[in-house]
């Protein structure tokens, strides 16, 4: 079982994908998949390579994984210890771009079905939901996969995402949900002229400065339980012409809002429209994410039960770290638990995780997919 998911995962790793490229990581596994009655069915758009692998079932109810073959790009390849695509294994550790982010977290599940299937247990209906577009713009990706889904009322009755959910051991943590995300684009508008003669100009960043002191001062009140608060950064300014003596006409900044399920995108719409009515300036808004929770129930208690029967670990549920897919399908009503390998070293050059972990998921989702019931 150990050597299947490592395995798999250095074959992974040596097709490179950086996003939205999927490198040939999904025909791959539908080698793997097929031979265990898998069925893949294309949902590609944009560009981008969406698969839906499914096996009808024994029992009821249908259970689905959702992940991506797409990485982030490497960095400085130099930099790197070993080739970042190469797969290679070195003192019990497995190293290359995606190790932990995500296809290692792939093939440890697609191991657990193998040894199930080789088996002949009786399992529900398994899906897996594989996109290359998870670390880009996230436009044509796993949302495509859903509508597929929702259309021929083919949706899961829950899902697990495979992002690098845990922290120190495999299982201490699990994402039962995610903030949501709003970023804003403040233009500054001004007049510009010679520092000499301010009364002729008038400086877009003096009207910049104190406006985004006031969006970064403002209250987002109490989070919700199990959430962390709404963050507000300002992650970019820029002004100027890059002259001493030149008064900027213009000025650009960017924010970055992780909201809590206490807040929605009206409310800091208008927050930061309220604090900027005495500017002239432009504001653009994206939601570009929405926020999520699965509430606690059955299929909480059941991931959490795996793991502590494989691990003894008393799993956190969590709501921590950025966005991933899983608000695609929690967006359609399905309960979402991410668990996955560590994350210690994602998106970071030198990219690794130990081949001890690879043994651990395998058996956890093995756990999982034998006592899934609806």
């Amino acid at each position: 079982m150990s050597e299947i998911a490592t395995n798999i995962a250095v074959k992974l790793i040596q097709r490179a994908s950086v996003t939205p490229e999927d490198g040939g990581c999904q025909n791959y596994i539908e080698s793997l998949l097929a031979p265990l009655g898998f069925v893949r069915t294309s949902v590609d758009a944009g560009g981008v390579t969406n698969s839906i692998y499914v096996r009808p079932g024994e029992l009821k109810g249908t259970l689905a994984y959702a992940g991506h073959t797409d990485v982030v790009p490497t960095g400085p390849v130099e930099q790197w210890p070993h080739p970042p695509f190469a797969g290679t294994i070195e003192n019990g550790l497995l190293h290359g771009r995606g190790a932990q982010d995500m296809k290692a977290g792939i093939a440890c599940w697609i191991a657990a079905v193998a040894d199930l299937c080789g088996e002949y247990t009786p399992l529900p209906t398994i899906q897996l939901l594989i996109t290359s577009d998870e670390e880009g713009d996230s436009i044509d990706g796993t949302i495509r996969i859903v509508e597929q889904l929702q259309e021929n009322d083919n949706l899961p009755d829950a899902v697990i995402v495979g992002e690098p959910s845990s922290f120190k051991h495999v299982g201490d943590t699990i994402r039962r949900g995610r903030r949501g995300v709003v970023q804003v684009k403040a233009s500054f508008h001004g007049k510009q002229g010679h520092s000499a003669y301010p009364q002729d100009a008038d400086n877009a960043i003096h009207h910049a400065a104190p406006a985004l002191a006031s969006i970064a001062a403002i209250d987002w009140g109490i989070p919700i339980d199990g959430f962390p608060p709404t963050s507000c950064q300002i992650t970019n300014v820029n002004g100027g012409t890059g002259a001493t003596n030149v008064i900027p006409g213009s000025c650009e900044a960017l924010i970055d809002i992780r909201y809590n399920p206490g807040n929605n995108f009206n409310g800091i719409k208008s927050a930061i429209e309220t604090v900027c009515a005495d500017c002239d300036v432009t504001l653009e808004f994206d939601h570009s994410a929405i926020a999520f929770s699965t509430p606690d129930g059955p299929f909480l208690d059941l991931v959490s039960a795996g793991i502590k029967r494989v691990t003894g670990i008393n799993t956190v549920r969590d709501t921590g770290g950025g966005t991933s897919d899983g608000r695609f399908l929690a967006a359609a009503g399905v309960p979402v638990a991410e668990l996955g390998l560590t994350n210690s070293t994602i998106h970071q050059i030198g990219e690794c995780v130990a081949v001890r972990e690879l043994v651990m998921l395998t058996k956890i989702y093995i756990d999982i997919i034998e006592n899934f019931e609806v």
